[in-house]
């Protein structure tokens, strides 16, 4: 199971010719391994469509392995500082 679902933000760990490693991407569609990515070129591993608003023109397409999530909610750890109390 993916920790990644559409619409998630994630950061690109590794170099792509569109786009440097660390970029912020947001998560398009996902793939799984064997899925045409596009005319003549197969997933090699499951992953995900990206959408960057400086590529719009190119498809891009990271591994589940080349992408960290970003999260942005900070509930749990706002919750737990008012737990404890002096």
């Amino acid at each position: 199971m993916s920790k990644f679902k559409v619409g998630d933000m994630a950061m690109t760990l590794v170099y792509d010719s569109a786009l440097p490693a660390g970029s912020v991407v947001e998560l398009e569609r996902e793939l799984k391994k064997g899925d045409e990515i596009a005319r003549g070129f197969v997933a090699p591993s499951a992953g995900w469509i990206v959408r960057h608003p400086e590529v719009s023109r190119e498809v891009l397409a990271y591994g589940d392995h080349e992408l960290m999530p970003l999260k942005w909610d900070f509930q749990p750890e706002q919750q737990k500082a008012k737990g404890v109390e002096a």
